[in-house]
């Protein structure tokens, strides 16, 4: 399955692109007048008084280097990354005017989501908080990043918001397409209002600059506290015990932001191997290993999980995930069941459940599990994706169709829900639009093997074999028994 077709993959891409670029449009419609790129500068001169740069120094006074941060407070705190003050002895800010002032305190900090907030010496006058929006960007939402990327101040980059995923065991983080460079770590990601949705974390993997932002919820809990100098936190972060694990498991944080499981691993690996009883740590070497379809070593650590948060429904939920994919169904079942007794309202917990009821062709069960997950979580794609699979089942394809499209329209990339979509039209008659639909999941995923054999199927059935050879060309080097299958077919 891990051959490629250059010319295929590229043709792929190309169309994908138009197909992507007609789908915003059609979903957002023509832009805005609050979206216009003429009120660009009046957002950017609204903002900058609020924007500063961080600049730290070690024990010598020597500049070690400089991050962006910004006012949410009057009394002169400063939202910015937890890594852009690593290593530093002091640190001062500098403001849009070119005046600096002290760091006097960390008042707070979050080495998971790469925030801290620091206290600065400044006279009130001077500040400008900027407000922390209350909501959440929507996927395809036009943002504004203003940073210090490479020592330039107050530099402007734009995009939108590609993505928002939930990351089990720490919440929401968003993606976009706004670039952002060293330096730009702890700058306000900013929405057409000047409001702040979230905080750009800078991360480099193998060679590809990945842009994500912390949303600005999570900023809201950095509740400011007594606080330590910053000699104090240089001194503290140092010391190497059990214990002292964050900044080893933050890491492994980002690569799952990224989906980089198989390099997240060696991190959560070694937090776990300095303090057994990192939690944390185990759920994720769980999570990491079923994402890379290591289902059954993912058990273990999952079960370690329980062992540690024996009244945690997350992890009795994932757990279920993984017993279910190694054919455990009875006990998948009952660590949903488990799950659902410790909190009613999980919707992951429910979705999974449906997934095991469907295995075990309990379908009005599955049915009714995934109805159970999206009233508590209307926009989980998922579930709606699920719920088709259980109409499917059932033979009721009309609600199958419907249930597709609402997961294609939560997550327009969902290459299984367009696949699903098609064989429920196929079950139709409804060829043509079966057609569609495979060509959109082979669009995004063009080496599934049984998009191009269902393609090749549907095409038969209208009577063009030329078009189902094509696809035999393509299967051959994805699934030798799926070509087979369809090549007996086109020869019958």
């Amino acid at each position: 399955m891990i051959r490629k077709n250059k010319n295929l993959r590229l043709k792929h891409i190309v169309l994908l692109v138009l197909i992507f670029g007609f789908f915003v449009l059609a979903s957002f419609g023509p832009a805005s007048p609050v979206l216009a790129q003429t009120d660009l500068p009046d957002l950017i001169k609204k903002v900058e008084p609020s924007i500063v740069v961080i600049l730290t120094f070690d024990q010598g006074g020597k500049q070690m280097g400089q991050g962006t941060g910004f006012f949410i407070a009057k009394n002169g705190d400063v939202v910015s990354n937890y890594h852009v003050l690593q290593g530093a002895s002091r640190a001062r800010i500098k403001l849009l005017s070119g005046d600096e002032y002290a760091v006097k305190r960390v008042a707070a900090e979050d080495p998971e989501g790469d925030l801290v907030r620091i206290s600065v010496d400044i006279p009130e006058e001077k500040v400008t908080p900027l407000v922390i929006s209350p909501a959440a960007p929507r996927v395809g939402e036009k943002v504004v990043v203003i940073g210090t990327p490479l020592g330039l101040d107050q530099t402007v980059s734009d995009g939108i918001v590609s993505a928002i995923r939930e990351i089990p065991d720490f919440g929401k983080i968003m993606q976009m397409t706004a670039p952002i460079s060293p330096g730009s770590s702890g700058s306000p990601v900013l929405n057409m209002k000047g409001d702040v949705v979230g905080i750009a974390t800078f991360l480099l993997v193998a060679g590809q600059n990945l842009n994500f932002a912390v949303p600005a919820e999570r900023i809201s809990k950095l509740s400011a506290g007594s606080g330590r100098s910053l000699p104090e936190r240089e001194e503290r972060r140092k010391r190497v015990s059990a214990e002292e694990t964050s900044e080893l498991y933050a890491t492994g944080l980002r690569y799952v932001w990224a989906a980089k499981y198989e390099m997240a691993l060696p991190y959560f690996i070694e937090t776990a191997k300095r303090n057994p009883k990192h939690s944390g740590a185990f759920f994720q070497l769980g999570y990491c290993l079923s994402r890379m379809g290591k289902n059954q070593e993912a058990i273990g650590p999952y079960l370690k999980a329980k062992e540690l948060r024996p009244e945690d429904p997350a992890v009795y939920s994932n757990l279920c995930g993984v017993l279910g994919k190694v054919n455990r169904y009875g006990e998948a079942g009952e660590a949903c069941k488990q799950a659902l007794q410790l909190a009613p309202g999980l919707a992951e917990a429910h979705n999974n459940l449906a997934w095991v009821y469907h295995r075990q062709a309990h379908y009005p069960e599955a049915v009714e599990s995934s109805k159970q997950a999206i009233r508590l979580q209307p926009d989980f794609a998922e579930a709606h994706y699920n719920l088709g699979n259980g109409y499917a089942a059932l033979k009721k394809y009309d609600q199958a169709v419907e249930a597709y499209k609402q997961a294609i329209r939560l997550e327009f990339d969902y290459a299984e829900a367009h696949l699903n979509l098609g064989a429920a039209y196929n079950q139709m008659g409804r060829y043509e639009e079966a057609i569609d639909s495979y060509k959109r999941a082979l669009l995004l995923k063009p080496l599934m093997p049984e998009g191009h054999l269902n393609l090749g199927m549907t095409y038969l059935k209208l009577g063009d074999k030329g078009s189902a050879m094509e696809e035999y060309k393509v299967l051959k080097d994805l699934n030798k028994e799926m070509a087979n299958r369809l090549f007996d077919l086109i020869y019958e």
